[in-house]
């Protein structure tokens, strides 16, 4: 659906005014004439009253009460197997609906909340839907999805004030649900919220402890959402205390004003930063749109990065590769590759639908402590498949006689892996740009590559080497463009397995001539 100038307008004069706000004060701006009298609180029938008190305005440069339920026409339609086309739809407190819509009170039962400016009939919340419905051994599954869109609109703040009435009515609906199928627990409940939808389950989840003695299962927040959540309180915000494993992928975790929506801080058991969590291969920086730019092109120019987070979950759940990070100090650290072996102090932990799977596992040992946090972190490709597999990559250019006579050069290593079935994986470069090499240089790095199906057998690498006008060190006037290396190492943390690859009778590898380095070609 293509939306008009307007709306694109007004989308971007929206992100705009969030941008200056979050430069102002964090002191809540009350309307002139303000005084102790002024209305604090409001009660909505059977869902609760609403505080505008502490902590409800930290960090927050302005305070709405929720809106009303009519205004916000709360839908959920909801899908199984049986009805993937047309939904049933549910109320909050309708329990003859629940009665009526044939549930299958096995499970598991999944919640999709889309963000701001969104609604229930995105594309990739129905795409989203139909993964989770086709899992093997789902057959029982039911997916219902929290559509709020009448509530989502501008202003923000007012957005961010109607997911509390919207996660506590969530809550009720659940609790229904509960007591019409007669379950025993709500272990096998999951919601999954993006951007303010990650929030909003954090509400529905703290609503269901508070009122009905219920805990959620789980619920996976897709780089929740920071302007007005960032530095607050935890029950301004989702928490880990929220279900009894709440799991986080950061994918836009920046300040606004840099076009970052999603919030940094590590709030669930497990919080993923692919590619360091900001920013995400693929999501380029563009020239501002246009007045005449469509919604999804305003989308795309400021959500890319936030967007990827469900992108990343909804492939994980039939991933062509394992999805795999590995706990690490930081993101440098990881780079760096000081994180490549899984054990007890680096965890590795699957990207998404299937971590709970491994951290049970964890827990039923005693190796994880559920009130801290694990940090993972990993990277993807640009496009689909995001899926890769991770290398730590030890080069050492040789100090050879001959190295050293041949003198440093400057220009770019490419590698490509090939196993034992002679599959290969896509070419890597160590580095974007061309580097200055000495004799005797040790280079390390972590790649990211497709999966070739095995680990590698042998390497192609290539020498590439362009020479530049402006930079003297990159001038060839007799010596041909080449480089010595003494040996590639590759530490894979998927396959757990560790090669050490030469050149043949050490020959440099020449540009723009691939060159196959073995294991049996190592003399040392």
């Amino acid at each position: 659906m293509m939306y008009n100038r307007t709306s694109a307008t007004l989308m971007l004069q929206t992100i705009m005014l969030l941008m200056k706000k979050q430069n102002s004060t964090d002191v809540t701006n009350f309307p002139a004439g303000f005084s102790d009298d002024m209305e604090l609180e409001r009660c909505y029938d059977i869902y609760g009253c609403f505080s505008k008190a502490y902590p409800w305005t930290e960090h927050r440069p302005d305070n709405y009460f929720p809106a009303s339920v009519e205004s916000m026409a709360i839908r959920y339609p909801t899908f199984t197997r049986r009805n993937r086309k047309i939904p049933v739809l549910l109320h909050a407190d309708n329990t003859d609906r629940i009665q009526n819509a044939n549930l299958d009170a096995n499970g598991p039962f999944y919640f999709i909340s889309h963000g701001f400016l969104e609604g229930g009939h995105k594309k990739w919340i129905e795409n989203l839907a139909n993964a989770l419905l086709d899992i093997d051994g789902n057959e029982s599954a039911t997916v219902i999805i929290v559509d709020w869109r009448g509530g989502s609109q501008p202003p923000y703040g007012q957005a961010v004030a109607n997911i509390r009435l919207v996660g506590v009515m969530t809550a009720h609906l659940i609790h229904n649900i509960y007591e019409v199928l007669q379950l025993p627990h709500i272990d096998n409940f999951h919601f999954i919220g993006h951007s303010l939808g990650a929030h909003l389950g954090g509400y529905c989840g703290h609503e269901l402890q508070k009122k009905f003695n219920l805990k959620l299962g789980r619920i996976t927040g897709l780089d929740p959402a920071a302007p007005y959540f960032s530095r607050t309180v935890t029950l301004v915000r989702l928490d880990r205390s929220d279900a009894k494993y709440v799991d986080i992928i950061h994918s836009n975790a920046m300040p606004l004003y840099f076009s970052g929506f999603g919030i940094s801080e590590p709030i669930g058991h497990v919080d993923f930063y692919p590619n360091g969590g900001s920013t995400q291969p693929g999501c380029k920086q563009s020239d501002s749109p246009n007045q005449s730019a469509s919604y999804q092109q305003v989308v795309k120019y400021v959500g890319c990065n936030h967007e990827r987070s469900h992108e990343y979950f909804t492939e994980s759940i039939a991933p062509t590769c394992p999805f795999m990070a590995i706990q690490c100090e930081s993101h440098e650290a990881f780079l760096a590759g000081n994180c490549t072996n899984c054990d007890n102090k680096h965890f590795c932990i699957p990207m998404g639908y299937h971590s709970y799977d491994l951290y049970k596992h964890l827990q039923i040992g005693g190796l994880v402590d559920t009130n801290t946090n694990i940090a993972l972190y990993s990277l993807t490709g640009n496009a689909k498949p995001y899926c890769k597999v991770h290398y730590k990559v030890v080069l050492k250019v040789a100090n050879s006689t001959e190295s050293k006579n041949h003198g440093p050069e400057s220009g770019k290593v490419t590698i490509t892996l090939v196993d034992r079935n002679n599959n290969k994986t896509d070419r890597r470069s160590l580095n974007p740009e061309q580097k200055y090499y000495k004799p005797g240089e040790i280079e390390t790095k972590m790649l990211a590559f497709q999966d070739a199906g095995n680990p590698p057998l042998y390497v192609i690498v290539e020498w590439k080497y362009e020479a530049s006008l402006f930079n003297p060190m990159t001038w060839r006037l007799i010596k041909s463009p080449s480089i010595f290396i003494e040996y590639i190492k590759l530490s894979s943390i998927e396959y757990n397995t560790e090669i050490t690859v030469c050149p043949k009778m050490k020959k440099p590898v020449v540009n723009n001539l691939p060159t196959v380095m073995k294991t049996k070609y190592c003399k040392f």
